[in-house]
């Protein structure tokens, strides 16, 4: 994956999260199903496992 990709898989993960933490999102596609999944502690911990790792190959600290 470019860093290109990245980038925009990182944004839409931050929007993303945001949007469960502000109770405007309330179910994700998880693993790319195709099927909405309500929003749990496990799904929410691997939206932010994953966001951790793209921000370390970006180079960018931690961020919520």
């Amino acid at each position: 994956m470019s860093t290109e990709k990245w980038a925009e898989e990182r944004e839409r993960l931050v929007r993303l999260l945001a949007g469960i933490d502000s109770g405007s999102i309330t179910h994700v596609d998880e693993e790319d199903l195709r099927q909405l999944q309500a929003t749990n502690p496990r799904n929410i911990e691997s939206l932010k496992q994953r966001l951790a790792e793209l921000n370390g190959r970006l180079g960018l600290s931690e961020e919520k």
